[in-house]
């Protein structure tokens, strides 16, 4: 079995509680002595089996690390990593998962070999947002519901306002929705993506 490692969880004896992204599941599963495993870290793709006892959680058993080249570039494994932070904080009482999610994270890491590390997490969070229907599209301001003007600004999860509502980084309406429905950062200058991802990093 295949997946991402969206948490650990330091327990007594330096054993851990790893929480797993598989296909269709979020798994918790138990690993004994985990703290000495490196392979067992935030963001890492492993092979694993779990092997249930009855008792406890399940244990996780026999990983194997699924690596990519960027790993070594410290500067996308934070990206990387705090991207994987919030979403699971967004999927934290979630078991049962659509394969979406595992199948963003693995185009999302295809993706981080060769493209700026920033596109590729707002581009997978693009895709999230359409996926859960979230993806703000509508005219108005969520803040006062008046309509919007070429001038917008970005709250929380991407949601349109005003400036003068959100008090925040200016956007060019059309830039946002040409993202919205291409889930593509082509288009968008350098200093804008930053801005985009001050934004997603207040959460998912």
């Amino acid at each position: 079995m295949q997946g991402y490692v969206l948490k650990t969880i330091p327990l007594k004896n330096e054993d851990i509680i790893v929480h797993i992204l598989t296909h269709n599941s979020l798994k918790r599963l138990y690993r004994f002595y985990g703290a000495r495993h490196s392979i067992i870290h935030l963001g890492k793709k492993i092979d694993f089996e779990e092997e249930s006892n009855g008792i406890f959680l399940p244990r996780l058993r026999n990983v194997i690390h699924l690596g990519y080249r960027w790993e070594s570039d410290l500067s996308r494994v934070y990206v990387w990593q705090r991207f994987i932070q919030m979403l699971h904080s967004h999927l934290f009482d979630v078991y049962e998962l659509d394969r979406f999610y595992f199948e963003m994270l693995e185009d999302g890491a295809q993706k981080l070999k060769v493209q700026n590390p920033l596109r590729v997490a707002l581009e997978m969070y693009a895709e999230l947002l359409g996926f859960e229907g979230r993806d703000d599209k509508g005219k108005s301001c969520f803040v006062c519901g008046e309509a919007l003007e070429k001038k917008i600004s970005l709250g929380r999860a991407f949601l349109l306002g005003h400036p003068h509502c959100l008090k925040g980084n200016i956007f060019e309406q059309q830039d946002i929705f040409d993202f919205l429905y291409s889930k593509q950062t082509l288009h968008l200058d350098d200093d804008v993506v930053e801005k985009m991802w001050g934004i997603l990093l207040k959460g998912i």
